[in-house]
């Protein structure tokens, strides 16, 4: 610290994360570079920030009068070399210029501090603690891998030390790895939380972490009072807030995910007080800085406009202290309004030229999305309804499609008493919601329902939903067997279309004539290519996709440059099969739709073993599997036919290949990562 000229550090972070540690840990090693050593003071004790001299001078074992404390402290260390390691500082921040004048006084003492909240004097050098790593989501399950994590580890050894049967094994790898995932990685709250693993395995364990602050109690009793359960950590770092510094912390614990300064303005004010309000604007941004600087909350390092999240223990307090005050409902009403309103330009401008722009933004507002129609879907199911229609291609093409899981209840249920034509927007909504969670039967249902709504409404849309309806409930028919109905129902779908036309439709009206057009042609052609029919089915994908082309609307692009393949592949061409699938997967993985990304990657797995590279094709197999596994199936299956791999492809490909040369083709795949998988596939195979 000395010889690089840097005097005094603090180590900043929310309670629990283990500043003290550090700080102790890293003064023994620094201690041989000081004459006099390290020197301990605890200020968790001292109630104010005038009695901090005196608390240093009595950890300095000097006695002095009252009268000549700063001075006698100066002289004291003046011709001292010692480390003087301060721990607890959050509480008396006031006396931050008294470190800074006993360092100007003392060239050969060094200050290492720990507070929650940063000094902010001339000289300091901030060093953030972060929590402990997590594995990821999907990794490896093996106890060898997860151990490799600090978090992990530490689970492990408290455990152990709780239950001394505990061990980890391939049995609970998993769970522990993801209880340390949903507690942040926080030191505090993973041992805690092992501590309870004498009574509490693993499983049930995590099953109770949406109650963690009346979970995570019990704390050595060696340790200080405030540090013995997560909720008294917690009250220790809220009680040293200011009044509008508890109420904005409160606010933010709507916030599911990151969140911008934008939305932390919309959510922060009063009912009567304006979010664009000039004064108000300023008050929020110091009061934000205040928090930010309390590592209550933590900003974001990224590039453009700032983002900000706090860490779920932290989010599950806010939003207990959101709900004992009186501030619930008007903080979570202009949450939803804040993400409604956002979103609503999303319905035109997320299919076209820039889309991708628009999938990036809603990403990064993905979890805030979900919880904002999770909200209204309990007391607004009519703008819950137009928030997901407009932004159901985010949902679809970013793969997060099995999150909206359990609306489609809430939409039927909730819409039974709004207008026709809102009943039936519901009702389509929570169809393909079920749609896309593989449940056909239950897409039949509620489309069917919708129809007659749709007949009873004026508004402009209705014909085009009606005639989107009948051709899902074409594609149904044509999967029951039931071709002839089908065909009924998908030139119902056409007849609609020509008559709404598309040269004077703009905005929602255009884009969903677009792919309606596009499902129907394809629908159309799926059937051709049951009958035996590859020409006429591709002459159908290639209407598809050029209405996909013309408006560059990357859902119907994805389904019909599929089928394409299908087509080819069923006609024998399988260069241009392949050809085919390589442009969809280069669409997808620039939407950043991973599922679509498998599907694609299984399908050219397949045209190579058709092509006898039987090692492409277990290695591209093996790299969906893995995305599919991590991921979860998504929509694409709902409109195409999916090629998937079953036993006998892999018996076939591993009796080509011999069982070592397909293990390690299997693994080779398995580990690639998506990017790595995309840019393999897209070579010549």
């Amino acid at each position: 610290m000395v010889r690089e000229g840097v005097r005094l550090v603090t180590l900043t972070g929310p309670g629990g994360v283990g500043k003290s540690r550090l700080a102790l840990e890293a003064a023994r090693r620094l201690a041989s570079g000081f004459r006099e050593g390290v020197r301990f003071v605890d200020l968790s004790a001292v109630p104010a920030a005038d009695l901090v001299a005196a608390a240093i001078a009595a950890g300095l074992g000097l006695s002095t009068s009252g009268g000549r404390l700063l001075s006698d402290l100066e002289s004291y260390l003046y011709s001292r070399q010692l480390l003087l390691l301060l721990d607890n500082f959050e509480q008396v921040t006031d006396a931050a210029p008294l470190v800074t004048t006993l360092l100007g006084a003392a060239p050969g003492v060094a200050a290492l501090v720990t507070s929650r909240t940063v000094l902010r004097v001339s000289g300091e050098h901030e060093f953030p603690v972060p929590t402990l790593p997590v594995p990821e989501a999907g990794t490896d399950e093996d106890p060898a891998t997860t151990q490799q994590y600090a978090s992990v580890r530490l689970f492990a050894e408290r455990a152990h030390a709780a239950a001394a049967d505990f061990e980890l094994t391939s049995d609970n790898a998993g769970t522990v790895a993801e209880i340390c995932r949903r507690l942040d990685g926080l030191p505090l709250a993973i041992e805690l939380a092992a501590a309870r693993v004498r009574v509490l395995p693993p499983q049930a364990l995590l099953a109770r972490l949406d109650d963690r602050l009346r979970l995570l109690t019990g704390g050595a009793r060696d340790l200080p009072e405030r540090q013995r359960t997560l909720r008294s950590t917690l009250d220790w770092s809220f009680d040293l807030l200011s009044p509008p510094e508890q109420a904005l912390l409160a606010r933010l614990g709507v916030f599911a995910g990151t969140f911008d300064l934008r939305a932390v303005e919309a959510v922060s004010g009063d009912p009567a007080t304006s979010p664009a309000d000039p004064g108000q604007a300023v008050q929020v941004i110091d009061t934000l800085s205040a928090l930010v600087d309390s590592s209550l909350v933590r900003q974001e390092a990224r590039s453009g406009e700032p983002r900000f999240r706090l860490l779920e223990t932290i989010r599950d307090y806010a939003l207990r202290c959101l709900r004992d005050g009186a501030d619930w409902a008007n903080a979570h009403d202009r949450h939803a309004a804040y993400f409604f309103a956002l979103a609503k330009p999303a319905a035109a401008e997320v299919q076209g030229r820039g889309q991708l722009g628009w999938l990036d933004r809603l990403e990064a507002e993905h979890d805030n999305l979900r919880a904002a129609m999770s909200w209204l879907a309990d007391g607004d199911i009519e703008s819950a309804v137009r928030l997901f229609w407009a932004t159901w291609r985010f949902w679809w093409l970013h793969g997060h499609s099995a999150e909206l899981a359990g609306f489609e209840q809430k939409f039927a249920a909730g819409s039974e008493r709004l207008p026709p034509y809102q009943h039936a927007l519901a009702l389509t909504g929570a169809g393909f919601v079920l749609l896309a969670n593989e449940d056909q039967a239950g897409t039949q249902l509620l489309f069917q329902q919708s129809l007659p709504l749709y007949r009873q409404s004026r508004e402009s849309l209705s014909v085009i939903l009606t005639a989107t309806v009948l051709g899902v409930l074409g594609r149904i028919a044509a999967l029951d067997g039931q071709e002839a109905e089908a065909v009924e129902q998908l030139e119902q779908s056409q007849a609609l279309l020509d008559e709404a036309g598309d040269g004077g439709l703009a905005g929602d009206e255009r884009a969903q004539h677009t792919l309606t057009v596009a499902l129907v042609h394809n629908f159309l052609g799926q059937i051709r290519l049951s009958q035996g029919d590859p020409g006429g089915a591709a002459q159908h994908f290639r209407e598809g996709l050029r209405a996909g082309r013309g408006s560059s609307d990357r859902v119907s692009i994805l389904i019909s440059l599929y089928d394409l393949a299908l087509s080819s592949q069923a006609g024998g061409e399988l260069t241009g099969a392949a050809g085919f699938l390589q442009q969809g997967l280069s669409v997808a993985a620039e939407a950043g739709d991973q599922t679509s990304v498998a599907y694609y990657l299984e399908n050219l797995a397949g045209v190579a073993g058709q092509q006898d590279n039987s090692q492409r094709a277990v290695r591209l197999l093996s790299a969906a599997t893995a995305m599919l596994q991590a991921k979860g199936s998504g929509w694409l299956h709902g409109y195409v036919p999916r090629v998937a791999h079953d036993d006998g492809v892999l018996a076939g490909l591993r009796s080509r290949l011999g069982d070592a040369a397909f293990a390690e083709a299997w693994a080779w795949g398995g580990s690639i990562g998506g990017r790595d998988a995309v840019d393999y596939a897209l070579e010549t195979g």
